[in-house]
């Protein structure tokens, strides 16, 4: 099974930071996520016209929480956190994804329609400081009562990705694993290597 790999935004990151950063580990990411909550629409939807600009492809971007600016700018889609209610509509070519923090939360969401969960965090992370990891069992556990693919976030790294995949993901979602080391190529590229060489 091949790793779907997702990067996230930090917070710490302005806009020209993440494009330059994203360009350089574009062709190894499936999907990039704008992920800035103060933001408004207008201010999203300026962030990912710079990220485009930079040569971030469309079909790789997911913006978080609207699905307007997603619609506008023809991206690969949107991604809602857990209390956000789904589209009455689902527009035809748009994934949307939902963030879960437990095993009822993700059962909702799968009748609901979205097309993946993403779930964590499944390990210490500092994103999540004082909070206890989900944990790889549990994580397990989701997977086997869930049939929409299951994108693991948390704590991820090059040390662990194996126990994600042999824990039924069908991918993993980092930031600071990307975002906090010199070498970002070659960190991609060593999730992936890695993940496909676990069973």
């Amino acid at each position: 099974m091949t790793l779907e790999l997702h990067v996230l935004s930090s917070p710490k990151q302005t806009i020209q930071e993440l494009a330059r950063l994203w360009s350089r580990i574009a062709p190894e990411v499936d999907c990039f996520h704008l992920r800035y909550k103060h933001l408004s629409a207008d201010e999203l939807y300026r962030a990912a016209k710079v990220l485009l600009a930079a040569g971030i492809p469309a079909r790789s971007l997911i913006v978080n929480s609207s699905l307007a600016v997603a619609e506008a700018l023809g991206l690969q889609g949107v991604h809602l956190p857990e209390q956000r209610a789904f589209p009455h509509a689902k527009p035809s070519g748009i994934r949307v994804g939902r963030s879960v923090h437990s095993l009822a939360a993700a059962q909702r969401a799968e009748q609901e329609g979205v097309d993946y969960l993403m779930v964590g965090h499944i390990f210490p992370s500092a994103s999540k400081p004082g909070l206890p990891p989900l944990g790889v069992d549990r994580l397990r556990e989701w997977t086997r009562r869930i049939q929409i693919p299951v994108i693991a976030i948390g704590g991820i790294g090059v040390h662990n990705v194996d126990r994600i995949k042999r824990a039924g993901c069908q991918g993993i979602a980092v930031i600071s694993a990307v975002a906090d080391h010199e070498q970002p190529e070659h960190v991609v590229k060593e999730l992936k290597r890695r993940w496909q060489d676990a069973y």
